[in-house]
């Protein structure tokens, strides 16, 4: 039962014409993200303009109750789960996209979908970059709080990279106006970074002014199949030493590859036993994009590289690397998984590591991810109904995290951390650069009702339950 001070700010918020919703399904899918950890707020407003997110904040402040922001909820870390309660703000119908093609610049809401940013500047010869898995429902804000990644990091950037400006609210309701949406802006510190990847703990962004760059004319896919996961990344090496620049260079271990291949036969994964797939992707003018293509077949060509002959191949190549995820669950019922990230001189040594941890646990350990930057989701697979099971694989996930710090990397290279990943900070950042973080945090929200309970608090949510079984999101 929601305390009184919870009461009164939700009887504030329909007073002041809110869209409040307390019951039902409205509650229970504000409840979760794709992670499937559930709980439940007391209430769900929906923002449909600036001055609702203004009104809610201000309400919520004055009855110091958790507010927790909501895009479309496609997270991977319980960064938009209200863990304390309150109320989820959620942004989505904040959609509008406005296009400045001689700037090349889009002006768009929190809860516009990725996807749809793509497709409105494709209208004027111009794309959006960045390219999330989940992109055809992820928000813009979220990908902003997440600094969210995507297949074409490689060679675009993250959001950060694609974000001009932005307009944030403070947890009081005050605007902020954060940067300009200028190709060059240098007037003191600017606030933007601050917010790209602080998962609505600093404030709530509202809208956005996104760069755009010239839409590819031509795009050409390479497969590649190494014979053992080391020679898949001696491959990546090769590539990166080479004067190439692929837009996209997803990497899939033997282990997904056995299962993608046993699970989808009409994919004809045409490789070795024991094999693991790299698929490239080159975009830009026809000839440039033939010219590199030609040149990745001829630099891979222990590995049997070839260039897609035409839009079906392609699409079959794209089969292969989309059967990736739930392929992996003929495996097990179960998985924790994370996306560190490594610098190119670490990878194979960090991945002997990782596959001996896998073998001296019984936890199978299947791997795809982002090799062009470095960005690898990693996997341990359990049985639920094993008494233990997923404890052990958390233990084994937290060892492999800790090595992946260790060796020079991150222990998220775009999914963020949310509450499911606050207890590896400490892995990173040391005790000055969290208390640095966490001052930052009261400087912006002093009473603690912005998100509370994410990123920087350590340990923050005890006794986490397992995610929820059987719960069909949209995106699935």
């Amino acid at each position: 039962m929601p305390d009184a001070n919870t009461l009164r700010a939700i009887a504030a918020m329909r007073e002041a014409g809110l869209d409040v919703a307390d019951s039902g399904d409205d509650l229970f899918f504000a409840s979760l993200d794709h992670s499937r950890h559930s709980f439940m707020p007391a209430a769900r407003v929906r923002a449909r303009k600036d001055c609702d997110i203004c009104s809610a904040l201000k309400i919520a402040s004055e009855f110091g109750v958790p507010i927790c922001p909501r895009g479309s909820g496609t997270g991977c870390s319980g960064g938009c789960v209200p863990v304390r309660g309150g109320v989820v703000l959620d942004l989505s119908a904040i959609n509008f996209i406005e296009v400045f093609p001689s700037d090349r610049m889009a002006r768009v809401g929190a809860g516009a979908v990725t996807a749809d940013v793509d497709a409105r500047a494709a209208q004027f010869g111009l794309m959006y970059a960045p390219d999330p898995s989940s992109h055809k429902y992820s928000s813009i804000g979220g990908n902003i709080s997440c600094n969210a990644g995507g297949l074409r990091a490689a060679k675009y950037g993250n959001t950060r990279e694609n974000v001009l400006a932005l307009t944030a609210f403070l947890p009081d309701g005050r605007r902020l106006e954060c940067g300009r949406p200028l190709k060059k802006f240098s007037v003191g510190p600017n606030l933007r970074d601050l917010f790209i990847g602080s998962e609505g703990t600093f404030g709530v962004v509202a809208e956005a002014w996104l760069r755009l760059v010239p839409r590819p004319r031509a795009r050409l896919a390479v497969i590649a199949f190494p014979r053992s996961d080391s020679d898949a990344f001696d491959a990546v090496e090769k590539l990166m030493l080479s004067p190439l620049t692929p837009a996209i260079c997803e990497f899939m271990d033997a282990d997904t590859l056995g299962c993608v291949r046993a699970k989808n036969p009409s994919a004809e994964v045409d490789a070795p036993a024991g094999a693991a797939a790299l698929l490239l992707e080159f975009d830009g003018e026809p000839i440039q994009v033939r010219a590199d293509a030609e040149e990745a077949e001829r630099l891979l060509a222990g590995c049997g590289a070839r260039a897609a002959r035409d839009g079906a191949e392609a699409e079959r190549f794209w089969k292969i690397r989309r059967g990736a995820s739930q392929a992996m669950y003929l495996l097990a019922d179960s998985k924790v998984n994370q996306d560190i990230a490594l610098p190119l001189s670490s990878v194979k040594k960090y991945f002997e590591f990782f596959k001996k941890l896998s073998r001296e646990t019984g936890l199978p350990s299947p791997v795809f991810g982002h090799s062009g930057d470095g960005n690898y989701h990693i996997h341990f697979m359990y049985d639920s109904a094993v008494s233990g099971a997923r404890e052990r694989a958390w233990n084994a996930m937290e060892a492999a995290v800790k090595k992946a710090v260790e060796m020079g990397g991150a222990v998220s290279g775009e999914h963020g951390i949310g509450f499911l990943k606050s207890k590896y900070m400490p892995f990173q950042h040391g005790a000055d650069e969290l208390e640095t973080m966490r001052a930052l945090k009261k400087m912006f929200d002093p009473k603690n009702i912005l998100n509370p309970g994410k990123i920087c608090f350590p340990g923050a949510v005890k006794d986490i339950p397992a995610p929820l079984t059987g719960v069909r999101l949209p995106w699935d």
